[in-house]
């Protein structure tokens, strides 16, 4: 079960990553719907999810340390975000969002590296 919550998540993350790369204008906007209360509320549970499906897959694949520590720090950055709250995150959700374009590819190449990564430690 983890391990398709899992893929789910990498293909996600593969996904958004690629987007970012080819439209980071359009990412922008998407990133930008974040900054209700209820984005705030999903992001702590995305990334809190995502984390514990990483972790608990992790003894199933091929990278195990790896999915180990991504998963952690997925699960520190949900608590992360309950420390910041709400205000500081719709700051950063601005911040983030007037970065040039050049910034968002670069990060989403990095998105993109992760999510690779772990769909081929899944396979």
């Amino acid at each position: 079960m983890f391990v398709v919550l899992t893929l789910a998540v990498a293909l996600f993350v593969f996904v958004m990553g690629a987007w970012g790369v080819f439209a980071p204008g359009s990412i922008f906007a998407f990133i930008s719907g974040w900054s209700s209360k209820s984005g705030f509320w999903l992001a702590v549970l995305l990334r809190l999810c995502f984390g514990l499906a990483l972790w608990y897959a992790a003894p199933d694949t091929r990278l195990p340390i790896v999915l180990r520590t991504l998963g952690a720090l997925a699960v520190v950055s949900a608590a992360t975000l309950l420390v910041v709250g709400y205000e500081r995150f719709k700051r950063v959700i601005a911040w983030w969002t007037n970065q040039p374009h050049f910034v968002m590819r670069l990060w989403s190449l990095l998105a993109v590296a992760i999510g690779g990564v772990v769909l081929w430690a899944l396979s």
